[in-house]
């Protein structure tokens, strides 16, 4: 086909040259036509396939369908069937003969009767002799059918048909596929397809199915040999799925039929009506060839004749199909038997649709299809068994009847395979019926019986786990065990099936296992069913509980589940809960006979004697250092003898200081002597560890003799039976321990007195030395804790507790002081024991007014004390403290160590007991007059005071005129020299004023020289002095200060008046009388110094509050009057949701629409509002940019053409787009009036178009007028500008005639009415001949507005052929003008010769050997020469050529699926091209997919695809745009509040600086004094270091030291260390200075220690040493008092340098943030440029 399309061309290309080709054209199309309708029809004789039918669909072969059925081929019309009938040729016109004689009585034969044209003769196109003949009509009938009826159903592909007249002016190709009772039309031919077949489209078929007309075999050349060729399947088309329903119906028919329904005629016949001119117009058919083939839907290759039909002619196709694929029919349109496991279908390419045998398992031979079933099956298997056998049943008889099962020991196809059911009666259900197969999914096993609800087994005939009984009569089976699930063994057998007992768990019991055994509760699904009770055997009665909640029940407030708890205000008694205090014992002498044992005698050497024999042999050999020990022994040795046998040693407790004693303190003994303990107060009987508590005050082992007797006899069960009732123990007390217990306990019981007394002497030694003492604490009594119940060996429980007491030290825990912390597993135990001992908890009875709770610890009861009170009850004061009952506890009696005798003052006065010369309630003062405590001596005071301080010394109320620490000067306005001795008194200076008056004077040479006081000058100080105003010449006049809040400088004279004292020069940006208040633009404190610069923006500030540039604000706050909508504190910004700052009127409403934007909030600077999705202009209220049209309804893009528009968003509301001067239309996509060419390529029209375009403006604003007035005229009924005053007139006559008539005058009215009427019928004549005109201008109006609409439409042709003539003369007069004279006889000549080569082609084509007609006639004689010998192979290129061309099929088959999933990526969906190029069923568009508007679709709101994507992207990049926008302004604000920080950290960073040298200038101080403190001791130190220095020297030394006055007294350093505490607060290098400090702390404190050794050498040296320990204690305190203010200050220097780093880690905070978000926004706007680049790129595909 596509040779044929090129020879046509290259004919019709070489024809161009002359007329005299035109023949030659038709000649050689008329042959290549031949060659491939050949081509054509050899490939269609093929079968479809070269495989056969095993693998796919097969076909038979195709042939003319006319051969063998010249019965069935039938006409309505043949020329002389009845008589002969004459007919003449159009084409004779030059020949003999015309006309010639058709009688078709018989059938046509070559020699009898060759003038017979039946329709038989189409068949064929030669006789056997070579003759053509053919069909012909009758003369000028119109409508004719030729009708073709076939036996069966068969494929029919195309048909030619050539005619011998004219071809039909028009006809239809109809079939039918029901035997002829319905007809469908397949195409229609007409030379005017519109007027024949007006509702028959006249178009290209788009596809296979459409019925179109078509008009190119219709026409009326050639006027013999035309051909109709139709194809059912047109290969210009493509066929998605051939073997689709459709296509099959379209090839299938029964019937065919060709309907000539108009002849061709030259026009005589409508010109003469006789019939004779009607005999050359008729009907002549050649050859008619209907191809087709057997139709067996691709189910067999061939076909054989219909049972009935004997033809057999050669090339006949039979009807009847050879079926495979187990397929049959006369068309194999359905399966065979037994075949129907599958729906029939015709076979495809590559898929056969074999029809499958029905699997009915060998039990039958028949089946059906059920389509519900193959659906059910997900299309596998259709085929439903008919008629099952051996008692199967189901789709495939693979399954029992019902009281049968499969045997699963048989295969499905045995015979066999079904067994009876064999089911008990008592337990199963349905009759006995059973599972019928096994299906493990569906809980079936083949065989197992349908049991009662209670019944198991493959029989029913077992009770189900958890039910016994198996009954007939119950409907359920069996009855259910009624076991409780929680206390049975096993839940799947949780009774016997026949008796129903349960079998309980370990600890659970009952009938039902519902019930926990005794000391068990807690039913439960444990393993063991309940849990032990586990009470507590010493707060629980017994080990029994209640079973629903374990409760135990507990002795005497005991609480908890176990009773292992104790109730609020109870507590358990500790192990050393018996505890008796040494201090309250009976202390008895060495002598005693209540003591066991016997005294020791006295040391035979006295001690004393001793040591004076000593110092006497030193002295002789001068040994200085050994005597003075010696001396300090022999001194101590004295205190030691003097002491009594017994002494009670109070110990006070510190907060530095571990408490290792119990009580107040301890009981000294002496060597020998003894304790007597009295006990009484025993709970229970039983053995108990008897323990002795101490300390040694030597390197001496000790001894204790102890005594125990009871009062009465014991009368206990547990204590009467021992014996003897009084035991003596001795026990060694080392010296490096801290207890003794007794080897072996002691029975005491209850209401029952003991007597324990206890003798103390040193271990194993023979005498007995009076300075020998030991330090008693208490005596203890342990509880024998294994005798008591819960420990008595025999049970593993008391085992375990035996063994948790030893691993966990719970008794040594409570051996000595202080008491470690008990493990969890010792205070339960310990509990339980003190519970069992005592018969429950034991109350806490807290002292109310010692403690500060009723409650106490849970073991040993101590309750919680006020400060220094004691006592488990906090019932007493603590040792040195008094004042017992006051609401903050005990207060401390703070002895003096010097002045008192004991640190123990009255208990409730306070009062401390003060030696000789000491007075005041801690015997810390002198006596009246005295000063300098413990070295009290007179007081200093010239002898013009009576006292003085006891600390310093100062005097106090000097007299006359004295003042000063000694009274040693005189007061202020008087001089002298009071100093006792002297003869000088205190006289009144001589200056101006009173003496008091503040003036002070001094000698000097003889001259008195007055100093004036602050506020004064002048020689006579009778002027007020700079910063001072007054009148002090005035009686009673006095200078004060200027009271200008420290705002002026005091040293200028002219910075306040001397006489009113207005301030005058207000510093500090201060203003006012007084500077009181801050300077006019600027705000602050003004009495702080702190009046600080308006910042104020004037675009923001009312502007009457703003003067040359500068705006003024609150002078307190700062804050600025803003205009209306501006906020800020500086007037700076726009308040929330408004805009345009910095107008006159404030800042604007954002105003956003409340349903399209985000939020009310806008752009600051734009006003933009953030709209949603769809929406956009400032407010989102309109379309989106770029879009117009109602948001509330749709938005449509502009679309205005880039080249044509001034900008691509066009009018909101119209759609129209702003066009550039030579561009119009909405879109601005044509050339405007006055431009000419194809857009955008417009060029300006001629300048006489200028000219014409007036007249025509002018013209069509005259029609304009016209149609206006006319317009006028239709709707009101009058002519504009004409008068209407006669239409008046007669309305006044009507008036006056209705007037008359009302009257009754009836002459007259008769007069008046005819007079009318005429005057009527005048006007009504001459109103009728008016609208008559106005009709006829109308009229003549519309025709002149259709002529000048005419013209002006032939003015602009005419002007745009001007244009392009005139382009094209411009073209050929440049050419010219720049071609010379020989060029263009040149160009003469050429055109010449190409005229003459033309003229002999057209010659040469005619006639002669090389001529394209003789060249035509061999290249025929070849073609046909190669189409006999190249049959074979060219039938096998074909083939290859179709395979070849369905391999390319399915390639752009695939093709296509890849193009829409491009599509699918790229747009969200892909497009199915309508006629329009609309693509409805996408709404995302797709390739090749157009809106209503022509503009490519692709992708959209709610799509998927690239595009949207890079849409939505672009979307989200304008609103991060926004946001950066917004962003960078509130960094700017964040930018200004940081350089206020950064102004007010140099401020702080200026006061630490000043700060800092003031800690500097302290160092300094610091370090000089420790300087002299260091040089002063190591002066100290060398000399108690020689060996040379005496007492007398030690003494003196000690006396100089007492009296150095420190430089600083108590209240002079603390105001230093407030000094200090204010200045480190804005320190920043404290660091260095601390650790500074600390060290110089370190070598004080090593002093300190090296002094405490001096002090014990110079012990023994001299009793006036004490004094010197006594100036070094002092010392001690001193340096404590610096130390704790060195600790105040290292705290307050951290608390400054959190501050400052927390500061630095804000700031740091901040500037990273800024960093953050400045980095953020470079990384935005690069990453922009990409996006907007690939949106761009994405819009253009």
């Amino acid at each position: 086909m596509r040779s044929l399309v090129a020879a046509k061309k290259f004919l019709w290309q070489f024809c161009q040259m002359g007329t005299c080709c035109v023949r030659s054209l038709h000649i050689m199309a008329g042959l290549f036509s031949l060659v491939f309708l050949a081509v054509s029809t050899f490939t269609q004789d093929l079968p479809s396939t070269l495989h056969g039918c095993t693998d796919g669909s097969c076909y038979p072969a195709t042939g003319n369908l006319l051969i063998g059925r010249a019965a069935n081929l039938t006409a309505t019309s043949t020329c002389g069937l009845h008589v002969p009938e004459q007919y003449c040729i159009v084409s004779h016109l030059l020949e003999k003969d015309k006309c010639f004689s058709c009688n078709s009585k018989s059938p046509y034969d070559p020699i009898r009767n060759k003038y017979s044209h039946r329709v038989e003769n189409v068949i064929y196109l030669k006789d056997r002799n070579g003759n053509l003949n053919w069909w012909q009509s009758v003369n000028g009938e119109e409508n004719v059918t030729l009708r073709l009826d076939l036996e069966a159903e068969f494929h029919f592909t195309h048909l030619i048909m050539k005619f011998r007249t004219f071809r039909p002016a028009a006809m239809v190709i109809e079939r039918s596929m029901n035997f002829g009772q319905s007809w469908n039309p397949y195409r229609y031919f007409s030379y005017n397809c519109t007027r024949m077949f007006p509702y028959v489209p006249a178009r290209a078929p788009r596809f296979v199915t459409d019925v179109i007309c078509e008009e190119r075999y219709s026409n009326i050349e050639p006027s013999s040999s035309g051909e109709i060729i139709y194809k059912v399947l047109d290969p210009a088309i493509h066929v998605k799925d051939p073997y689709s329903r459709d296509i099959q119906d379209l090839l299938r028919i029964t019937n065919l039929r060709v309907r000539f329904i108009k002849l061709h005629t030259l026009g005589d016949n409508l010109l003469d009506r006789r019939p004779d001119v009607l005999e050359k117009y008729y009907y002549a058919v050649y050859e008619l060839v209907v191809r087709g083939s057997c139709f067996c839907y691709g189910h067999a290759s061939e076909c054989t004749p219909v049972p009935g039909i004997t033809g057999n002619e050669v090339g006949m196709i039979h009807g009847r199909c050879v079926c495979k694929h187990n397929t049959e029919g006369l068309n194999c349109e359905h399966c065979k038997d037994f075949h129907q496991d599958v729906p029939w279908r015709p076979a495809e390419l590559g898929k056969p649709h074999t029809c499958k045998e029905c699997n009915c398992n060998r039990h039958s031979n028949k089946c059906h299809f059920d389509m519900a079933v193959y659906l059910a099956t997900g299309n596998v298997s259709g085929g439903v068994c008919d008629n099952c056998q051996h008692n199967t049943m189901g789709r495939n008889c693979e399954m029992c009847k019902p009281f049968y099962y499969q045997d699963p020991a048989r295969d499905i196809r045995d015979p066999a395979v079904c067994v009876p059911c064999d089911c008990d009666p008592m337990g199963s259900l349905k009759d006995g019926e059973c599972d019928s197969y096994t299906n493990p999914s569906l809980g079936m096993i083949a065989g197992q019986c349908h049991c009662k609800l209670n019944v198991r087994g493959m029989r029913c005939d077992y009770c189900r786990d958890g039910f016994f009984g198996l009954s007939e009569s119950d409907p359920q089976g069996c009855q259910p065990c009624h076991c409780d699930p929680r206390g049975i063994v096993s839940p799947a057998s949780p009774c016997d099936q026949i008796s129903g007992d349960c079998a309980c768990k370990r600890h659970v019991t009952g009938r039902y296992c519902s019930e926990c055994q005794t000391e068990y509760w807690g039913l439960s699904n444990d393993v063991s069913g309940c849990r032990p009770c586990d009470c507590d055997f010493g707060g629980a009665y017994d080990n029994r509980c209640i079973t629903e909640d374990g409760q135990c029940k507990c002795l005497p407030h005991l609480v908890g589940r176990q009773c292992s708890d104790v109730q609020s205000g109870y507590f358990c008694a500790s192990l050393d809960f018996y505890k008796y205090e040494a201090e309250e014992a009976e202390g008895l002498s060495p002598d005693s006979q209540s003591l066991p044992g016997h005294p020791r005698p006295k040391a035979e050497v006295d001690c004393v004697q001793h040591l004076n024999n000593q110092l006497q042999r030193h002295r002789r050999h001068r040994r200085i250092a050994s005597m003075q020990q010696q001396r300090a022994a022999l001194r101590r040795i004295r205190q030691l003898q003097q002491k009594p046998d017994i002494q009670i040693i109070n110990r006070v407790r510190t907060p530095d200081q571990m408490v290792t004693w119990t009580g107040p303190g301890f009981a000294r003994v002496k060597d020998g002597a003894g304790l007597v303990f009295t006990i009484n107060n025993i709970s229970y009987a039983m053995d108990y560890d008897i323990l002795i508590r101490y300390e040694p005050e030597s390197t001496e082992d000790w001894e204790a003799i102890v005594s125990i007797r009871s009062v009465e006899l014991p009368s206990s069960t547990r204590c009467g039976n021992v014996l003897p009732t009084e035991q003596i123990y001795t026990v060694t007390l080392p010296h490096h321990g801290r207890y003794s217990q007794m080897p072996r306990p002691f029975c005491f019981e209850p209401n029952n007195r003991y007597i324990i007394a206890v003798r103390f002497q040193r271990h194993q030694a023979t005498y007995r030395h009076l300075t020998a003492f030991i330090l008693i604490d208490s005596l203890v009594l342990i509880p024998k804790y294994t005798d008591l119940p819960g420990f008595l060996e025999g049970t593993p429980a008391s085992e375990h507790r035996r063994k948790e007491m030893l691993h966990y030290m719970c008794v040594g825990s409570f051996m000595m002081t202080p008491l470690p912390p008990l493990a969890e597993m010792c205070t339960k135990l310990i509990c339980s024991i003190s519970a069992v001992m005592h018969n429950g908890a034991l109350p806490c009875n807290c002292n109310l007014q010692g403690s500060l709770s009723t409650e106490c610890e849970k073991v040993g009861g101590q309750c919680q004390c006020k400060s220094n009170v004691v006592g488990r009850q906090c019932d007493q004061c603590a040792p040195g403290t008094y004042g017992f009952g006051g609401p903050y506890g005990c207060t401390a009696c703070e002895c003096h160590k010097s002045g008192s005798h004991s640190h123990q003052c009255d208990l409730v006065t306070g009062q401390c007991p003060c030696r000789a010369g000491a007075s005041g309630q801690r015997c810390a003062d002198c006596q009246p007059g005295q000063w300098g405590f413990p070295y009290c001596r007179p007081c200093q005071c010239n002898g013009h005071a009576d006292d003085c301080n006891s600390q310093t010394g100062a005097c106090h109320s000097c007299r006359d005129y004295t003042t000063g620490d000694y009274c040693d000067r005189c007061v202020e306005g008087f001089y002298g020299h009071p100093v006792l001795g002297s003869a000088e008194h205190c006289r009144p200076c001589p200056c101006p004023g009173n003496p008091g008056t503040g003036h002070s004077c001094h000698a000097e040479h003889n001259q008195i020289v007055c100093h004036c006081r602050q506020g004064y000058t002048g020689s006579q100080c009778d002027r007020c002095a700079p910063g001072y105003f007054g009148d002090p010449e005035r009686q009673g006049g006095e200078c004060r200060p200027c009271q200008c809040n420290n705002n002026i400088d005091p040293l200028d004279p002219e910075s306040c008046d001397p006489h009113t004292g207005q301030c005058l020069k207000c510093l500090y940006y201060t203003a006012g009388p007084s500077c009181s208040q801050c300077r006019e633009g600027y705000y602050g404190n003004a009495l702080l110094r702190d009046c600080r610069y308006c910042t104020c923006v004037t675009a923001g500030t009312l502007p009457a509050h703003c003067t040359g540039g500068h705006c003024s604000c609150d002078q307190q706050t700062g804050a600025c009057l803003c205009r209306p909508s501006v906020v800020g504190r500086n007037c700076d910004q726009c308040a929330a949701n408004h805009w345009n700052f910095g107008t006159d009127w404030g800042c604007e409403p954002c105003g956003c629409h409340p349903g399209h934007a985000a939020g009310s909030h806008c752009n600051q600077f734009s006003g933009q509002c953030h709209c949603r999705p769809g929406f956009g202009g400032r407010n989102c209220s309109e379309c989106p940019q770029f879009s117009w049209g109602d948001p509330e309804v749709r938005c449509q893009e502009c679309n205005c053409h880039p080249e044509g528009s001034r900008t691509q968003q066009c009018n909101p509301l119209t759609g129209e787009c702003d066009c550039v001067e030579k561009a119009m239309g909405r879109l601005c996509d044509t050339c405007a009036r006055g431009y000419t060419g194809r857009f955008p390529h417009c060029n300006p029209c001629h300048p006489c178009f200028k000219q014409w375009d007036t007249v025509v403006q002018e013209l069509q604003k005259d029609l304009d007028q016209i149609r206006d007035i006319v317009r006028q005229i239709q709707e009101t009924g009058v002519a504009p500008g004409i008068g209407d005053s006669r239409i008046r007139d007669l309305e006044r006559k009507l008036a006056t005639i209705r007037d008359l008539i009302g009257s009754g005058v009836g002459d007259e009215v008769f007069e008046l009415i005819s007079q009318a009427l005429d005057e009527l019928r005048e006007e009504i004549a001459l109103t009728d001949g008016r609208l008559m005109g106005l009709a006829n201008e109308l009229n003549d109006t519309a025709v002149a507005e259709g002529q000048l609409r005419w013209n002006l439409t032939q003015v602009e042709e005419d002007l745009r052929d001007m244009n392009i003539t005139l382009a094209q003369k411009r073209h050929d007069l440049d050419n010219l003008l720049n071609a010379g004279f020989a060029e263009q006889f040149e160009r003469v000549r050429k055109y010449y010769r190409e005229s003459q080569n033309a003229e002999h082609l057209c010659n040469s084509s005619v006639s002669g050997p090389d001529s394209p007609v003789t060249q035509s006639a061999d290249t025929r004689q070849q073609v046909e020469d190669l189409l006999a010998s190249n049959h074979g192979s060219l039938l096998r290129m074909m083939a290859a050529q179709n395979k070849s061309l369905a391999n390319l099929q399915m390639e752009i088959e695939g093709l296509d699926q890849t193009v829409r999933n491009l599509s699918e990526k790229v747009c969200g969906g892909h497009g199915n091209l309508t006629d329009n190029g609309t693509c409805p069923k996408s709404l995302c568009g797709g390739s090749g997919c157009k809106d209503n508007e022509g503009q490519r679709h692709c992708g959209g709101e709610g799509c998927s695809g690239t595009v949207s994507a890079a849409a939505r992207a672009l979307t989200k990049a304008n609103n991060v745009t926004q946001n950066i926008n917004i962003v960078n302004e509130e960094l700017d604000v964040v930018a200004k509040k940081l350089r206020d920080v950064r102004m007010l950290t140099s401020d702080v960073k200026m006061k630490a600086m000043e700060t800092l040298e003031k800690a500097q200038s302290k160092k300094a101080y610091f370090e000089n004094s420790n300087k002299k403190l260091k040089d002063f001791i190591k002066e100290i130190r060398d000399f108690l270091t020689e060996e040379g220095a005496d007492p007398e020297s030690i003494e003196k030394v000690a006396q100089k030291v007492l009296n150095i006055s420190l430089p600083l007294n108590a209240s002079d350093l603390l105001k230093i260390v407030e000094e200090i505490k204010k200045s480190i607060v804005n320190l920043t290098n404290t660091e260095s200075i601390f650790n500074h400090t600390f060290n110089e702390l370190q070598k004080a404190m090593d002093l300190l220690q090296k002094a405490k050794d001096v002090k014990m050498q110079a012990d023994g040296v001299k009793d006036i040493s004490n004094q010197t320990k006594q100036a070094l204690e002092d010392a001690q305190k001193a340096v404590d008092a610096a130390k704790k203010a060195l600790r105040n200050a290292e705290e307050n220097l951290n608390n400054t340098n959190s501050s400052i780093s927390e500061m630095a880690s804000k700031l740091n905070n901040t500037e990273q943030k800024l960093m953050d978000a400045m980095m953020k926004l470079a990384n935005l706007s690069e990453a922009l440029g990409p996006l907007q680049n690939k949106t761009k790129q994405n819009r253009q595909m």
